[in-house]
């Protein structure tokens, strides 16, 4: 949890049902992340250079708006 943000003081202080939330939402959040990245390892391996392209365009632009958040 504590890759997820979470502070160790505040883990400490957690219920039970807390902590068995939070862990549901960070695997949840895991499995999410492994998901876009086996797609986009696909994509990669069988997909041609347009589609390619395109994908780290949309990519690129998803990381630029998010820095200005």
């Amino acid at each position: 949890m504590i890759a997820h943000g979470h502070r160790l003081p505040d883990i400490l202080d957690y219920t039970l049902a807390q902590v068995r939330g939070f862990a549901a939402a960070t695997a949840r959040e895991d499995v999410a992340r492994d998901a876009r990245l086996l797609s986009l390892i696909a994509i990669g391996a069988r997909g041609d250079a347009r589609h390619i392209d395109q994908t780290l365009d949309r990519l690129q632009d998803h990381a630029h708006l998010g820095s200005h958040r």
